[in-house]
């Protein structure tokens, strides 16, 4: 029996989950990403006073099983109308993030430490949260803008364990972004049904990249050296002394305060922390000696 004469195999072929929707690649899908992980960064770093970026990882097609086998107990969920996509997309944050971001608005170290068990969010976190959801639907907004006009919309958080509970066939394109707070990152995703981004296939898979301006070294260099000139005020406290109201209203004058002596203070610009230093003294005068900076490293 000659070659063309043999009897062909079947092919196997996965009509719930097609091979074609997962091997799947999204070139413009990746440039909104991107955008949308600059301007996310930005608009939360203005709105929280903290000194934060963030970036785009990668963007993959993956099972609703295994996307949801990825989200930890923990994770919160978010839902979000991106009209006219179809079905929601998910917004999704650990609480130890929301936890470790407040933790950096009021002026901490901002250490992200695993949170083990589910657990309500305080007034405060759900402040927070409201600041993200706001400044990632305004970033969504201006990212899609390159490809049509989108109406964003937040329609409420999931209950993760709700979500692991039901089965679907569907298979979500998930965006992976990274949450920078100096040397601690932190990890969260915008994921897209797949069949939410279907009909849009042929502008998001064009291989043609949206154009990016050049960018103009000379005003580059010379915008850097005025803002190394730029003043900024730069406050620190020195001594902190608690007092009873009684003790206060009988100081007279001539009395004095004693205070503590404090070898570590935080100094801090418009509430954003710049730098920690040892205080001491030096040709009679408080002078301050920088022992651990707060910014971002630049590469």
């Amino acid at each position: 029996m000659n070659e063309e004469n043999k009897p062909k195999s079947a092919t196997i072929y996965d009509f719930a989950n097609p091979g074609h929707k997962l091997d799947a690649s999204w070139p413009i899908l990746d440039v909104i990403n991107e955008q949308t992980a600059v301007e996310f960064g930005a608009l939360l770093a203005y709105k929280l006073q903290v000194a934060l970026q963030c970036q785009r990882l990668s963007t993959k097609s993956t099972r609703y099983s295994d996307c949801l086998a990825e989200l930890g107990s923990t994770c919160m969920v978010f839902e979000l109308s991106l009209e006219p996509l179809k079905d929601t997309v998910w917004f999704c944050m650990d609480t130890s993030v929301i936890a470790t971001i407040v933790d950096a608005y009021f002026g901490g170290d901002a250490v992200l430490i695993p949170v083990e068990e589910p657990r309500d969010l305080t007034r405060t976190e759900q402040r927070v949260v409201n600041h993200v959801i706001d400044a990632l639907m305004r970033s969504l907004s201006t990212a899609w803008s390159t490809v049509m006009p989108i109406n964003v919309k937040s329609i409420g958080s999931i209950d993760i364990g709700r979500l692991k509970n039901s089965s679907s066939d569907k298979v979500m394109v998930v965006g992976d972004l990274l949450l920078l707070l100096g040397s601690t990152e932190l990890p969260c995703q915008i994921i897209y049904p797949y069949e939410s981004l279907e009909p849009y296939e042929a502008k998001l898979r064009q291989e043609e990249v949206v154009p990016i301006a050049p960018i103009d070294q000379q005003f580059h260099s010379d915008m850097q050296g005025r803002l190394m000139h730029c003043e900024i005020d730069i406050r620190g406290v020195l001594s902190e002394m608690p007092i009873t109201l009684g003790k206060l209203l009988e100081l007279k004058s001539g009395d004095f305060i004693p205070l503590r002596d404090v070898q570590t203070v935080s100094f801090k610009t418009q509430n954003i922390p710049l730098f920690d230093a040892r205080v001491g003294n030096s040709n009679g005068r408080v002078s301050a000696s920088v022992s651990r900076w707060h910014l971002p490293v630049q590469n």
